[in-house]
């Protein structure tokens, strides 16, 4: 028999074990709160191809939430700043549109210009303007405010479809809103160009930006040598 069952599980290729559960989070109800019901659609794969005597074992899991089902619970409290958070929502929406709107219309009418800079060049000196000059007419901030504001609002409608319980992307919506919230602090630094002090270190920056990028890309290299390095040589002893 036990040769038998050897032989069996030489012959084994692959086994997929699928099943679902399902779950209520408790917690919700002590707080007056239509709670939530979980649906858990599991599968675990068994992954014998490479017959090297350990059958690797992969789970997947997707889950679905909604509101449970026949459920009357009114006049709660977190409803109505559920309802709060929307509404704030709606107006962070708003302002990011506003922002969006005005810089774009401010890099338009500088990209305007700039043509208008290079045909007067062209007409008057008979020379072609440069594309490091041209690159003086865009405002960066600008461009980094229009990133800011389009991932704000992404990340915002998301938010808002996870709280209605429509979605289920908290990955996508925490990166669009964390990377938002990261670009927008940035963007205060800016403002302390209007200080005399502050205003030499930030064109300490701009000038060694581009040298400290030709920096991390041949750090870069040596780091992914030693990444792959390590994979190559660590990889087949451990499982990740």
């Amino acid at each position: 028999k036990y040769i038998s069952a050897l032989s069996q599980i030489s012959r084994l290729i692959q086994v997929e074990i699928s099943f679902k559960l399902k779950g209520i989070a408790l917690q919700t109800i002590h707080a007056r709160e239509l709670p939530d019901c979980y649906a858990f659609q599991n599968t675990i794969t068994f992954n014998n191809r490479a017959h090297s005597g350990k059958i690797k074992i992969y789970f997947d899991s997707d889950t679905d939430i909604q509101e449970c089902k026949d459920w009357r619970i009114f006049n709660s409290v977190l409803q109505k700043n559920t309802q709060y958070i929307l509404v704030f929502d709606g107006f962070v929406i708003l302002s990011c549109l506003a922002s969006l709107v005005l810089c774009t219309r401010s890099i338009v009418l500088a990209w305007r210009l700039q043509k208008r800079f290079v045909n007067f060049f062209l007409e008057k000196h008979k020379r072609h303007v440069c594309y490091a000059d041209r690159l003086e007419f865009l405002n960066g901030w600008y461009v980094l405010v229009i990133i800011s504001d389009v991932m704000t609002i992404i990340g915002s409608i998301l938010k808002m479809e996870i709280k209605a319980k429509n979605l289920t992307s908290y990955d996508v919506c925490s990166i669009l809103l964390g990377t938002s919230t990261l670009f927008v602090w940035v963007g205060v630094i800016r403002y302390l160009g209007y200080f005399q002090t502050y205003n030499v270190l930030i064109l300490t920056m701009q000038a060694s930006l581009p040298k400290v990028l030709r920096f991390c890309c041949c750090a870069g290299m040596i780091y992914l040598g030693y990444t792959f390095c390590g994979w190559i040589v660590l990889g087949p002893y451990h499982e990740k």
